[in-house]
């Protein structure tokens, strides 16, 4: 049996990400299990990105055999499980942009967040899973089986266009665009309030920001590089792309293991940031008319 390296860097990088994932995701879905009320949307966030996380990470080792040996599972089993692994994986990212999201409003805004309704909640919630699925569902038709491997196989290369620019930029851009404004203007406002705890949390957010650019960039890098490819109809520069997407996609998987010791750091750290700024508005003014709004759930 032949094995090229560029089967098997990836086929490593997937073997530690379902060794250390996997565990790790489980983990904090049961912590989190321990510990929800209803009501608590932050904790069905968090639930929410272990669950996205662990199905993605779940069905890798079938990846990593398709790799490495080839595809002995069938036709209809090789659209359904690449769907759910790429499910698992845009859900991932919408449920951090969310979050993003929601822990500016928390933190600062907490009155705004507050009159959001939960149906208002679970209506965000449904839309990440419902755009995760559409834009995971084009797997379901391209996948197919070839010279013995489960593969992408393109109609024409306005099909393949249209997909990989739908990946990138409703599954890349728009996100990562989302969430660097987010945690920015966080950053920024609690740099303002002088908290003790101010650099962890500037810390903190670096490391999201950074973590899911220095694991998702380049592979939606490759995607613009495979539209120019299929603009200037160069086979040599898709082939290119064909490989570097082989490596680049296993590298994204580990965003999936640090993800929930990341967010789960970041829940408690920026809970306590949201707690400073309630006390320290609550010192601003003389004689308070009432209680104290409660933390948002």
């Amino acid at each position: 049996m032949s094995w090229d390296l560029i089967d098997v860097v990836p086929s490593v990088v997937l073997g530690f990400c379902c060794l250390v994932g996997i565990p790790g995701n489980i983990v904090v879905m049961v912590v989190i299990c321990r510990k929800y009320e209803p009501g608590n949307f932050s904790l069905l966030l968090m639930m929410s990105l272990a669950v996205s996380d662990l199905l993605s990470l779940l069905f890798l080792p079938a990846q990593i055999y398709n790799l490495m040996a080839g595809w002995k599972l069938g036709d209809v089993a090789c659209r359904l499980i690449f769907f759910i692994i790429y499910l698992g994986m845009h859900a991932s990212v919408f449920n951090v942009t969310l979050l993003s999201v929601q822990r500016y409003l928390q933190v600062l805004h907490n009155q705004c967040w507050t009159r959001l309704q939960a149906s208002g909640k679970w209506a965000l919630f449904g839309a990440i899973w419902a755009l995760a699925i559409c834009i995971s569902s084009p797997n379901l038709s391209i996948r197919t089986l070839k010279d013995s491997s489960c593969t992408v196989s393109y109609k024409n290369d306005v099909e393949e266009a249209v997909i990989l620019l739908c990946q990138t930029m409703l599954g890349f851009v728009f996100p990562f665009v989302t969430l660097v404004c987010f945690y920015f203007c966080l950053h920024k406002r609690v740099n303002q309030m002088l908290f003790l705890r101010t650099r962890r949390t500037t810390r903190l957010v670096t490391n999201i920001v950074v973590s899911f650019g220095v694991f998702w960039v380049p592979l939606h890098f490759f995607n613009l590089l495979a539209l120019t490819a299929l603009a200037a109809q160069s086979d040599d520069l898709m082939e290119i792309c064909i490989q570097g997407w082989k490596v680049l996609t296993a590298f994204t998987f580990i965003n999936a293991c640090l993800n929930p010791f990341l967010y789960a750091f970041a829940h408690t750290q920026l809970k306590t940031t949201a707690c400073q700024q309630q006390q320290t508005t609550q010192l601003s003014i003389p004689m308070p008319t009432q209680l104290p709004t409660p933390l948002p759930r």
